[in-house]
């Protein structure tokens, strides 16, 4: 586990894992019984490829029902341009809600290097530390309002 975040109750645990399947990766979720965690469920991308680093960074809602992974190598629209994928749960299945991408993405801004969720799962921050915006490699954080 590369990358980790629990939630608020301390019954959800998320832990990203960006190099399984030659950099495919995957994130793991665990839930808590009493004393006992189990996987909940692994998760990918739902247009997963090699090299995208896929849990490199995650964050779990506070409520434990809204995930977020980062893939900053994800090539979608150009090399390492970056995205970041939004898992929802409904009862014990997860699965992917959306995938973002910076409006203005351009190569190697490798957006999705960082990710924030809120507590309600309604709001992200996605950290892009190589865009170059204001000058080179500066970096930007976008935000996004869900209405799920």
């Amino acid at each position: 586990g590369y990358s980790i975040a629990i939630s608020d109750d301390g019954n959800t645990t998320i832990v990203g894992a960006f190099y399984e399947s030659g950099g495919t990766g995957s994130a793991y979720i665990f839930t808590r019984s009493g004393n006992n965690w189990s996987q909940q469920q692994k998760i990918q991308a739902s247009d997963k490829q090699a090299s995208d680093f896929f849990g490199y960074s995650v964050e779990i809602s506070g409520d434990g029902n809204t995930a977020i992974v980062g893939a900053y190598t994800e090539d979608t629209g150009a090399t390492n341009a970056g995205a970041a994928y939004i898992f929802n749960r409904s009862g014990t299945s997860w699965t992917q809600r959306d995938k973002i991408q910076a409006s203005d993405k351009q190569a190697s801004d490798f957006f999705g290097y960082s990710v924030a969720i809120s507590d309600d799962g309604n709001t992200a921050i996605v950290g892009a530390y190589w865009e170059d915006t204001g000058g080179t490699n500066a970096g930007a954080a976008y935000i996004y309002r869900f209405n799920f």
